[in-house]
């Protein structure tokens, strides 16, 4: 009796004196990994990990306010970008809660020297068998089932101590699998590549008007965002430039973040360096890619940790705004101390924020599913799915065009070698690319989360009140930030990849559309010793004040997704002026160059 009355009372002790701790996330059982990823055997306990903890924040509204001066053209702060420590210095956390969280990861093992201190986040790197202690969990290797490739995750459910709950907004790197780029899709039709209309750079400086010999003279640069394996062939980016007479330096890109495998090169990053390189004749090309335990906010907070950094990016990837936490999952696996995707949302615009005020410049594709979206390819939701990042208000977002086979295209006077048996075009129709034709749809529509900016209020009344036919107001925020801002090539667009391939998606459209901006970056830069920085206050105004500096797309909708057209789907129809298919439509580039001459170049000059 005295024994069982000691164990009792050992028990009771051990309940008095465990560890509190907050749960994280939700359960995963071992039956519901994403769409091609299957579970496998226990991690091994030496093997690495690096997740990144996003510590909370301080003077967010200051952020956001400062962050609006410094992107609006006539803003005192105008252009008055702000350094990584100056930023840090505004919102990073208060010392002790910094303190309280380090002192955590070494009181659980994890050594000093394996955390990287990054103003409001902490980069960990640690072994499974202290990632399962830190945070009460088992971890368990899950298989593609299509490469083959293997990553770590969490199985069950996992949590944290409590006494560092409060200092931890969340955790990215234990839970969420890594997101499929747009697809890259082919042209469908049944015409013959000698009569269907092919882009290639030459095409983009001859119908969107840039000045023959046009290049990058000053301190300009761009960059590829790349995930899931997506790499280059420096040889493939040197046949592209033979094939369509680009002057490519040889040493392209000049800066390689991440480890790059140019043995396996990916269709997704072959088309986005090769056009941004294309299109931005002389500016100083970067290729970043992430590695596998890494997302939006991953990525977000290592471009506003480097220094330098491109002035410029393109992203061709993206997922659902409600789903950013829990790809593939659903139900409650994103949950942690009352956070959300949406949370997860606010979290990373707030990343872009930090980015624009350091004066760099954020492009993304709008998505290929339409207004439905990728999670909803048969339309059976009873809402849209507007995707993210294309639908955050601190990016330029890129929806897609094509010139209609119809139209009587012109061709190149003089086309380069690799339009040999193509018909490379000069000019023609252009409207909202078709599934009939490219086989996807412009993404588009209005975010569930982030409010309408002030930039585009005005753009956005005109839309809803212009007679065009929406879908029903329950399916959409017509009060949430719109999308896309402007649009390119997005159909039947050649690339060279173990030879010449016609690809498409707004996977085109995000480099080319950057691209052309890097140029004016570099021009901008030269006269005046800044970049243009977050660009969409300044193209909204120049929309309103100079309509000529884009060829407004009034033809063609985002019904359809990349699955074709069900009777269910429902979208968005292009008209005049802006809209949610090609925003205010493609670049006339001369026109622009003008506008910014006159309104960004001459004003910096006389102060």
């Amino acid at each position: 009796m005295k024994a069982l009355l000691a164990l009792a009372l050992l028990a009771l002790l051990a309940i008095a004196f465990a560890v509190p701790r907050v749960t994280i996330r939700g359960s995963r059982s071992a039956s519901n990994p994403p769409p091609g990823w299957q579970l496998g055997g226990r991690a091994q306990p030496t093997r690495p990990i690096k997740f990144l903890i996003a510590l909370k924040q301080r003077n967010l509204d200051q952020l956001e306010d400062l962050f609006w001066a410094v992107s609006t053209p006539g803003n005192p702060e105008y252009r008055n970008f702000r350094s990584t420590q100056e930023i840090n210095a505004l919102i990073a956390p208060a010392p002790e809660e910094v303190k309280l969280v380090l002192n955590w990861l070494a009181t659980n093992g994890v050594s000093a020297k394996n955390v990287k201190h990054l103003g409001d986040a902490l980069e960990v790197l640690a072994t499974v068998e202290l990632v399962e202690k830190l945070a009460h969990t088992t971890m368990y290797e899950y298989i593609n089932t299509k490469t083959g490739k293997n990553v770590v995750r969490v199985l069950g459910e996992w949590g944290i101590d409590a006494e560092v709950s409060n200092a931890i907004e969340m955790i990215e790197g234990l839970t969420e699998f890594p997101i499929p780029h747009y697809a890259v899709h082919k042209t469908k039709t049944s015409a013959s590549p000698q009569t269907l209309v092919s882009i290639v750079p030459e095409s983009v400086n001859a119908i969107y008007k840039v000045p023959s010999g046009t290049a990058n003279t000053g301190n300009s640069s761009i960059c590829v965002a790349e995930w899931e394996d997506q790499y280059f062939d420096p040889s493939e980016l040197q046949a592209f430039a033979k094939d369509f007479a680009i002057k490519i330096p040889a040493l392209i890109p000049s800066h390689i973040v991440g480890k790059n495998d140019p043995s396996n090169p990916g269709v997704e990053s072959t088309l986005d360096i090769e056009y941004v390189t294309g299109v931005s004749i002389g500016t100083t090309a970067w290729f970043w890619i992430e590695g596998d335990n890494a997302w939006l906010y991953t990525y977000a907070t290592h471009v506003f940790n480097t220094t330098p950094a491109p002035l410029i990016f393109s992203i061709s990837y993206g997922w659902s705004e409600a789903q950013q936490c829990q790809y593939g999952i659903g139900g409650d696996e994103c949950k942690k101390l009352g956070v959300n995707s949406k949370n997860y949302v606010i979290r990373v615009n707030t990343e872009f924020q930090k980015i624009g005020l350091r004066g760099i410049s954020l492009f993304a594709a709008s998505g290929d599913s339409g207004a439905n979206g990728r999670t909803d390819p048969d339309c059976t939701d009873k809402i849209l799915h507007p995707d993210y990042p294309a639908c955050s208000p601190y990016v330029t977002t890129v929806g897609a065009t094509q010139i209609t086979e119809s139209s009587g295209v012109a061709s190149l006077p003089n086309p380069p070698p690799g339009c040999k048996n193509q018909n490379c075009a000069s000019g023609g129709d252009e409207v909202a690319v078709s599934y009939d034709q490219a086989n996807f749809a412009s993404g588009g529509g209005f975010s569930w989360v982030a409010a309408q900016p002030t930039y585009q209020t005005k753009a956005v009344a005109a839309y809803l009140a212009s007679g065009v036919k929406l879908p029903p107001s329950n399916m959409f925020n017509a009060q949430g930030r719109g999308y896309p801002d402007v649009a390119a090539f997005g159909s039947n667009v050649l690339i060279d990849q173990g030879g010449i391939e016609a690809v498409g998606g707004t996977s085109c459209s995000s480099p080319i559309f950057a691209g052309l901006m890097g140029l004016l970056n570099g021009y901008v830069n030269t006269k005046t010793g800044r970049p243009l920085g977050f660009m969409n206050p300044l193209i909204y105004q120049m929309a309103a004040a100079q309509p000529t500096a884009f060829t407004d797309i009034t033809v063609g909708n985002n019904k359809c997704t990349e699955n074709g057209c069900a009777s269910s789907c429902k979208g968005f129809y292009a008209t005049k002026g802006w809209d949610p298919v090609t925003g205010f439509g493609t670049p006339v580039f001369q026109e622009i160059q003008s506008y910014i001459e006159q309104n960004v170049v001459k004003p910096a000059l006389k102060q």
